[in-house]
């Protein structure tokens, strides 16, 4: 099978690419840790030609993710929502490498929510024309960084980020939290009780600041064992970042169409089944597919 170009999606900690034919078929991948974070001096050039090297230097590359962003490559200033694919093909930038790679950057999208406050998204984008197939709802894109995002006649309407990842990595490596904390069998009751605590943490329970604690003295008093507390931690979390979502959304009944990796997904849609929520799983190469429309938009796909 012919390959068709390269999509590179190269976020904050990992670098992504595939090789694609025409037919939207992944013939190769490369992938690592090598995030944007850890390109030294700006040589994203030299890096990316390191990860694709043995690839046809005449097939044109489309990117997106947070090489596009200030701290990235090639900036590609915001698109402002409501937004759809036609938007974000308008906005695109191009560059041409030193070893005559044609590369298109994709832009991210900007809002300003009804508090007056910015928010950003910058990959979920396209993996939300990937994954959406034009069709309307909510969606959800896992990482450090977790998306709400609404579609709306085929556009991003809306969408509000929520820093659960990030959050459990920091108080579970780095705070009192995770000094209980014991590797083993995290199988049990722990995740479920911390999702169902979360999904409650506006009933009278004090609010999120205060129901982490719990994630200590459950463990301190035995009511939950050692190796029980992360999952309950993230459970919490979890459960915290589906009630703010539903509140600010009110997703009701159409299933939510969950984007990511299974290690990420997986407990997520448990969660939304704890918290009386129907979820669909979107395909795992979502990005590939957005970027795949994006190129034909614009001419560069056949």
């Amino acid at each position: 099978m012919t390959p068709a170009f390269i999509a590179l999606d190269w976020g904050t900690t990992s670098f992504r690419a595939y090789l694609v034919a025409v037919d939207g078929a992944v013939l190769d991948s490369r992938a690592d840790a090598g995030g944007i974070l850890s390109i030294a001096d700006g040589a994203f050039e030299a890096a990316f030609e390191r990860h694709v090297a043995g690839w046809d230097p005449a097939l044109p590359v489309l990117a997106s993710g947070m090489i596009t962003s200030r701290q990235g490559w090639v900036e590609v200033p915001y698109v402002t929502a409501p937004a759809g694919l036609v938007d974000l093909a308008a906005a695109i930038r191009r560059k041409t490498t030193l070893s005559g790679r044609e590369i298109v950057f994709v832009p991210g999208v900007c809002l300003r929510g009804p508090s007056g406050v910015p928010d950003v998204i910058r990959g979920e984008e396209t993996q939300l024309i990937g994954a959406s197939d034009a069709s309307d709802g909510m969606y959800v894109t896992r990482g450090t960084h977790c998306k709400w995002i609404e579609v709306r006649a085929a556009r991003i309407d809306r969408f509000a980020t929520f820093m659960t990842g990030e959050v459990f990595a920091v108080l579970k490596e780095h705070s009192i939290l995770g000094r209980l904390m014991t590797v083993g069998d995290a199988s049990g009751g722990g995740f479920e009780l911390g999702v169902k605590a979360g999904l409650n943490e506006r009933d009278g329970s004090g609010g999120l600041l205060h129901m982490l604690f719990s994630a200590r003295t459950l463990g301190l008093f035995g009511d939950i064992e050692g190796e029980q507390l992360a999952p309950y931690l993230s459970g919490l979390l979890l459960g915290a970042e589906i009630a703010g979502a539903r509140a600010m959304f009110a997703p009701g009944t159409r299933p939510i169409t969950v984007v990511g990796s299974t290690v990420l997904t997986a407990p997520f849609m448990v969660a939304l089944k704890l918290a009386g929520l129907n979820s669909q799983l979107a395909p795992e190469d979502a990005a590939v597919r957005g970027l795949a429309k994006i190129g034909r938009q614009i001419g560069v796909v056949a």
